[in-house]
C-alpha cells in the first residue's frame, strides 16, 4: 500500500510543478536557516571531549584569605585555588583521577635559539595525559616521582616538534622554556577539546580555542620562569607582578578537576571538597564561608556562557522563521488538497476510509518535505559558508558534515509530515455525500 501511496504522491507532484516548486522553496529556506543555526549551536554546546568530559567535575569555593577582604571586584566563589590547596585536593586521591591545571602561553624554542614559537599549553599537577585522553605518539607521560621532584620535563605536540626540529620523534631532546632547558619526554598528536571548558576564567572569548601544544609539570614550570597565562586572583596584599609572571605564590591560579563515574562518586568527592574547604575556614585560612560546589563540564560551560549569546539568538530567530514557513506551507497544502474534493469524494464513496485518504495525503507531504530537504542542502552549505566568512570567533564551527546531511533529511521529512497533518485531516472531514454534492 505504501508503494501505491508513494507512486500516487509523485504523480500528483508532477501535475502542478509551479505549486510544488513554491512549496519546496518555502520549506527549503526555512529548513536551511534552521539547520545552519542548529549546526553552529550543536558544535559549540556539545561534549568538548566525547566520552570523557561528561565525567569531569570542577571544584569551586571561596578561597579568599585575609588580604582579600573587602575586595569589591570579587563576585562569587570561583575555581581558582592557590597551588598548595590544589595540590592537597589532588594528593588526597579521593577520585578515580584528579588534576590541577592552568592555561599557559609561553615561548618555546630549540636549544640553539634559531627556532621558537609562542604556544598555548597547560601547566599541570597530576596526570593530564591520561585523564584528558591526550594521544601520545612517542615517549611517555611524566612519572609521579618526576612530578614530586619538580623535574624539568615536558610533553609537546607533533606540530611544535616539527616546527622546532624538523622531525616528530624528538623524545630525549631539550627545548627552552622561560630560558631554562626542559627535556622532551613525550610527543602527542595535535589535541584540543571541541570547545573550551578547562580554565574558562582565562578564556579569551574564543569558544573553539586552539591546539594545546605542551603539557608541563606546574612546579617545574614555575622554577623555570614559566607562569600561567594570567596570574589569577592575587588579593590586595600581593605584590604587583607582570603579565605571565611565575611569581604567583600569593595568588589563586590553579583549577582542580576530578573524573567521577557514578552519582556516589560525585557525592563522595563533593563531601571531600566541602570538608577540606570548611576545615580551612575553621582554621582561619579562608576568610569567608567557602560555599564549595561541584560543576560538571556542561553546566560549567553554561555558567561561563561558552555558547555566545548571538548564537542562541540566531537559533531562536531561525526557529521562529521555520515556524512561519511551516504555517505558509500548511496553508498552501490546504489549498492544494481542497482542490481535490471531488476525487476524494469518489474514493470515499467507493469505500476508501478516512484513514486511507489521510495516509495518502500524509505520504505526499512527506515526499514534498524530502524534496524540500534536497533543495535545502545547497542552501545550508551556502549559509554555513557565509558564517565562515564572518569575523566571529566561532566561524570554524560552521562546517557541513555527513551527520548534518543525515539530520537535515530526517528533519525535512519530519517538517513535511508535521505541516501536512492539518491539511490532510481537513480533506477527510466532510462526508462523501456532501463532497459529491459540492462537486
Amino acid at each position: 500500500m505504501f508503494d501505491y501511496y508513494l507512486r500516487l504522491a509523485l504523480r500528483r507532484c508532477r501535475q502542478n510543478l509551479p505549486m510544488v516548486g513554491l512549496l519546496m522553496l518555502t520549506m527549503a529556506i526555512g529548513i536551511a536557516s534552521c539547520m545552519t543555526a542548529l549546526t553552529i549551536f550543536g558544535a559549540l554546546s556539545g561534549d568538548p571531549l566525547p566520552g570523557i568530559s561528561q565525567h569531569l567535575y570542577v571544584a569551586t569555593m571561596d578561597a579568599r584569605v585575609a588580604v582579600d577582604k573587602d575586595n569589591s571586584d570579587y563576585k562569587q566563589p570561583g575555581s581558582w585555588l592557590k597551588l598548595a590547596d590544589a595540590k592537597a585536593l589532588v594528593d588526597a586521591h579521593r577520585a578515580r583521577q584528579q588534576l590541577a591545571l592552568a592555561q599557559s602561553y609561553t615561548e618555546i624554542g630549540n636549544p640553539d635559539g634559531k627556532q621558537s614559537d609562542q604556544v598555548n599549553g597547560f601547566m599541570a599537577y597530576g596526570e593530564p595525559l591520561g585523564m584528558l585522553s591526550v594521544p601520545l605518539r612517542y615517549g611517555r607521560p611524566w612519572t609521579m616521582q618526576e612530578l614530586a621532584t619538580r623535574a624539568p620535563v615536558v610533553v609537546i605536540d607533533s606540530d611544535l616538534a616539527q616546527k622546532l626540529f624538523g622531525a616528530v620523534d624528538v623524545v630525549g631532546r631539550s627545548v627552552l622554556m622561560g630560558g631554562k632547558p626542559f627535556r622532551v619526554i613525550g610527543v602527542s598528536a595535535p589535541w584540543k577539546p571541541h570547545t573550551v571548558f578547562l580554565d574558562l576564567s582565562r578564556n579569551q572569548g574564543n569558544p573553539l580555542g586552539g591546539n594545546e601544544q605542551f603539557f608541563v609539570p606546574a612546579e617545574a614550570a614555575l622554577d623555570g620562569g614559566v607562569g600561567p597565562m594570567t596570574t589569577g586572583e592575587c588579593g590586595k596584599g600581593a605584590p604587583v607582578i607582570a603579565f605571565q609572571s611565575a611569581e604567583v605564590k600569593q595568588c589563586r591560579w590553579m583549577e582542580v578537576w576530578a573524573a567521577l563515574d557514578t552519582p556516589a562518586e560525585v557525592a563522595d568527592w563533593r563531601d571531600f571538597v566541602a570538608g577540606y574547604a570548611n576545615a580551612q575556614h575553621d582554621a582561619g585560612r579562608f576568610a569567608y564561608p567557602p560555599q564549595p560546589r561541584l560543576y560538571g563540564s556542561r553546566p560549567w560551560m553554561t555558567l561561563h556562557r561558552v555558547v555566545p549569546d548571538d548564537v542562541r539568538l540566531n537559533l531562536m530567530l531561525a526557529g521562529a522563521f521555520l515556524l512561519l514557513c511551516m504555517v505558509n506551507v500548511a496553508g498552501l497544502l490546504a489549498a492544494r488538497f481542497l482542490r481535490r474534493q471531488a476525487d476524494v469524494a469518489i474514493r470515499r464513496a467507493l469505500g476508501a476510509s478516512k484513514r486511507t485518504v489521510f495516509n495518502q495525503h500524509l505520504v505526499e507531504t512527506g515526499v514534498l518535505g524530502l524534496l524540500g530537504g534536497v533543495l535545502a542542502l545547497p542552501l545550508t552549505w551556502l549559509g554555513l559558508w557565509i558564517v565562515r566568512q564572518q569575523p566571529v570567533a566561532y566561524a570554524e564551527a560552521a562546517r557541513f558534515s555527513v551527520g548534518v546531511f543525515a539530520v537535515l533529511l530526517l528533519f525535512s521529512l519530519l517538517v513535511g509530515m508535521v505541516v501536512g497533518i492539518l491539511p490532510a485531516w481537513r480533506i477527510c472531514r466532510l462526508p462523501p455525500a456532501m463532497q459529491i454534492k459540492q462537486a
